[in-house]
Parts: C-alpha cells; sequence; structure tokens
C-alpha cells in the first residue's frame, strides 16, 4: 500500500507556508515530516515514524533528518520498509 502524504495544517505565522505532513499508510497515521527554518541545509527536513519505537529492533532508525523532501520521504519509506519486514507485517494493495 503506498504511502500517503496529507497536510497537518498546523503552520501558522511565519511558519504557514513550511512543508508539514501527516504520514499514513492505509488510515493509520505512521509518521510525520516537516521543513525547519534556520536549520543548516543539509538538515532542513525532520522525518519520523511513530508508533513503533518501542517495539523494533536497534538497527531500525525512527527518526532523521534530510537535506530535502524526497531524500526525506526516502528515508521515511526505507524505516518503514525495514520495520514491516521485521514485524512480518504485510500491508493489503
Amino acid at each position: 500500500m503506498p504511502l500517503k502524504l496529507r497536510p497537518t495544517g498546523l503552520g501558522s505565522g511565519i511558519y504557514q507556508d513550511n512543508i508539514d505532513y501527516n504520514i499514513f499508510s492505509g488510515e493509520w497515521l505512521i509518521g510525520r515530516i516537516y521543513e525547519r527554518n534556520g536549520f543548516p541545509d543539509e538538515v532542513r527536513f525532520f522525518w519520523s515514524l511513530h508508533g513503533v519505537v518501542l517495539t523494533r529492533p536497534p538497527g531500525i532508525h525512527t527518526d532523521g533528518h534530510a537535506p530535502t523532501l524526497d531524500d526525506a520521504k526516502a528515508h521515511f519509506q526505507k524505516s518503514w520498509d525495514a520495520w514491516k519486514a521485521w514485524a512480518k507485517l504485510e500491508e493489503e494493495p
């Protein structure tokens, strides 16, 4: 099942135009990616995989930084795929 990004709608003031998405697998909220103002370009985007922090092997990262939205999406997808494989979770098409 492809991941879906939906705007959070949380931005206001100087942050209202920032990129800020919740990430869903089906209807399950599994993470977030957002842009951070004032940070160096190489860590401009933050991504986080929710709900699996306590149930994961040490080698799977549940958050990180990336220079672009596409890079953040790729890191998130890699972690999500690794967690699904570890949890033996198969998604419906």
